[in-house]
């Protein structure tokens, strides 16, 4: 293995001293590693190897707008004596950070940090009926997932009452006086919707005689009681969310001494609550408590009483939180000794690696080269940002469909064609941190809302939602036994950007949440499942789907279920090489699902090649060029002209860029150039929603065989 570089940039203007990072590294070789930061070598841990990958933890120290530079090489020292670990009692659990202790009681779930005078943090749940509810967590349902030398992790499950399922995570990184709570709630009630009146999380300080907060860029200090609310009534969409802080006395300006002089940007993201409250005790003692992502998570509240801090992740006065059967929120929080007014910013911002190697496969970061195409991309991403990944609780991460009339008003996106997998690539060639940020958002939703974590339909557990309005749309489906109705569609599972993204991150919850999406294709294929009528798309995705788990985990059942779904698939190709779907009464032909199944095989073909595989890949490639276009080179969508898009669907290039690697015809790239800027989402254009950012998943592939090809042009100036 070659050494890889990374780029380790400062980006919020916060000095970071020996922050503990966790990230994934693409590094193959099976032995020992050196991590070196600015030259030095530094200790590391191996948090886990998979598909050519390392999940690594390592410290960096780096200055406030300053950026390190990482080397990752074979061979090289383990590190020094554990700074980190994890002990269980006979009831509890300890993690010490080498400066801190938590200790974590089960039942009910609790989190003591005696170091910083905190005897108790309790996650409670007020259900509908007004019930208040303490974790608890049973024998049995504790797992050590990290422990040490830099990073220690416990993982948690357990129950609210009897209506409501309990996950947490309590992390702690060496040297660092705090520790990180993750909590989880699940609805795995059999109703298809339940409420919850009150989700919070009370902290017991002992007596707090003033409180720091932040409300439009300033801090202030006030006596308790009080509580910063944040809401999103500031915009329709929740875009410019709001908040206030309502009661409290001898309220002092605590910000910045130059806060004066900015006040006016602050005015242009609303009136907005920043992420940290601080309980100044009488001891002297204080105590931070951090939320990330608070203010684009509304309703939110951070509350300061004598006695204690509370973080209410879904205030009372909000209304009834309403969850769909399966679905689950997650929160993090972050307590730290000591008045650290910047342990929020550096929660919602941790210091994040770009991979400074190119990225094979995809078109590499070339702005000089193509200026107006790269500019392009970025526009995307602004577009992205507008339609709404700050909807709310519920919704953060996703975005809705530009759809205002019609029975599809107000469906969401959920994650269309994956567009969790172009953000990730985007990221990995760019190095720009808004990529991270925004994918991580929507794996975030990915995991929670869309994931169906328990259902009445065993056959649904593990799979993603189908669009619709509050992330359910109900269909009949086909299946051996007779019909069925359900949520999910085999043309909406997508794995490949939450491997991609889990990989990259080093966060191993998001491959776990593409293996259960795996283990629902799995099941559907045991079952014999259809959609009525099918298009190819209902093949092609799955086999993308398995075929992207198995590569992670190296598991053969996944491959086997992808065998079998490609063998159906092969039996309903016409001689033509085309692949037929039902329309009103006819079969017609669709290019773009064409393409999607035509991706899948070639996923297959790269893990598991067959010469019937082959055969039928190298025939649905050549149908696409030969008759799946109209006669301006365009290609087919439907015959129906006025449904959806003509042209604008880059799967198609990314079935050709895979069919001129098996052929080397390049017909294939001279088809995928022609009509020019009509690949493209024309500029000016409404907010981009996930699929328009989806795009780039093929255009990336696409674009770099014809870079290399010596046929890439740089687009048209918009100007």
């Amino acid at each position: 293995m070659s050494e890889v570089r990374l780029s380790v940039s400062e980006e919020i203007g916060v000095a970071r001293s020996g922050e503990v990072v966790v990230c994934g590294v693409p590094v193959s070789a099976a032995g020992p590693l050196a991590v070196l930061v600015d030259g030095v070598p530094v200790p590391h841990q191996v948090l886990w190897r998979r598909a050519g990958w390392a999940g690594l933890a390592f410290p960096v120290s780096v200055g406030a707008r300053a950026s390190a530079e990482v080397v990752v090489r074979p061979a090289g020292e383990a590190g020094p004596p554990p700074a980190v670990s994890v002990s269980a009692g006979a009831s509890s659990l300890r993690l010490t950070t080498g400066v801190v202790t938590a200790e974590l009681g089960l039942d009910p779930f609790t989190v003591a940090v005696p170091g910083l005078g905190l005897p108790a943090a309790r996650v409670l749940l007020a259900g509908g009926d007004g019930v208040r509810h303490a974790a608890a967590v049973p024998d049995g349902s504790v797992t050590v997932t990290q422990a040490g030398p830099l990073l220690a992790e416990v993982s948690l499950a357990g129950r609210y009452g009897t209506s409501w399922g309990f996950r947490a995570r309590l992390t702690a990184r060496a040297g660092a006086s705090s520790v990180d709570l993750s909590v989880g709630l699940v609805n795995d009630d059999d109703a298809p919707e339940s409420e919850v009146s009150e989700w919070a999380v009370e902290l017991d300080t002992g007596p707090v005689a003033t409180a720091v907060c932040g409300v439009f860029g300033a801090a202030h200090r006030g006596a308790p009681p009080f509580a910063v609310q944040h809401r999103g009534e500031g915009h329709p969409r929740g875009i410019f969310a709001t908040s206030r802080v309502v009661g409290g006395t001898d309220w002092q300006d605590a910000s910045d001494p130059d806060y004066w002089s900015r006040w006016e940007w602050a005015e242009l993201h609303g009136r907005q609550a920043v992420n940290w409250l601080v309980a100044q005790r009488p001891s002297g003692d204080d105590v931070t408590v951090a939320v990330h992502r608070f203010a684009e998570n509304h309703p939110g509240d951070l509350a300061a009483t004598p006695s204690g801090l509370t973080v209410r992740f879904w205030p009372a006065d909000a209304g009834p939180l309403r969850l769909t059967q399966g679905a689950a929120k997650t929160r993090l929080l972050r307590l730290t000794g000591g008045d650290d007014r910047r342990s929020g910013p550096v929660l919602d911002s941790p210091l994040v690696p770009a991979v400074v190697s190119v990225l094979p496969g995809y078109l590499p970061y070339l702005p000089e080269r193509y200026p107006n195409l790269e500019s392009h991309i970025r526009e995307e991403l602004s577009g992205w940002y507008q339609s709404g990944q700050s909807l709310g609780f519920h919704d953060f991460g996703d975005s809705v469909q530009g759809i205002t009339t019609g029975p599809r008003t107000g469906y969401s996106a959920n994650n269309e064609h994956d567009a969790l997998l172009a953000l990730a690539l985007h990221y990995l060639r760019s190095g720009e941190r808004a990529y991270y940020d925004s994918a991580q958002a929507y794996a975030d939703h990915l995991c929670d809302v869309d994931l169906i974590h328990h259902s009445v339909h065993p056959h649904e557990v593990g799979g993603l939602r189908a669009h619709g309005r509050a992330h359910v749309h109900y269909v009949s489906a086909r299946t051996a036994d007779g019909p069925v109705r359900t949520s999910i569609d085999t043309g909406h599972l997508w794995t490949e950007g939450l491997v991609l993204f889990g990989l990259l991150s080093g966060e191993s919850r998001y491959v776990e949440a593409a293996r259960r999406v795996a283990d629902c294709v799995v099941g559907l294929v045991d079952l014999g499942w259809t959609r009525p009528e099918p298009g190819p798309r209902n093949s092609g995705w799955p086999l993308m789907a398995l075929c992207a788990v198995a590569s992670a985990t190296g598991s053969s059942g996944y491959l086997d279920a992808a065998a079998r779904t490609a063998k159906a698939a092969l039996a309903a190709q016409h001689p033509d090489g085309r692949w037929l779907m039902r329309l009103g009464l006819t079969d017609d032909y669709c290019a773009w699902q064409n393409a999607v199944l035509l991706i899948g095989l070639a996923r297959l073909q790269e893990l598991e090649p067959t010469a019937e595989v082959a055969a039928a890949f190298e025939a649905g490639a050549r149908a696409l060029l030969t008759l799946g276009r109209n006669r301006d080179g365009s290609f087919v969508y439907l015959s129906r002209f006025d449904y959806r898009w003509a042209n604008r669907s880059a799967l198609i290039r990314e079935a050709l860029a895979l069919a001129f690697d098996a052929t080397g015809d390049d017909a294939y790239l001279r088809a995928g150039l022609a009509g020019g800027s009509r690949w493209y989402r024309p500029h000016g254009a409404a907010p981009a929603l996930s699929n328009d950012v989806a795009e780039w998943r093929g255009h990336l592939p696409f674009l770099l065989r014809a870079h290399e090809a010596g046929l890439l042009t740089d687009l048209r100036d918009a100007g």
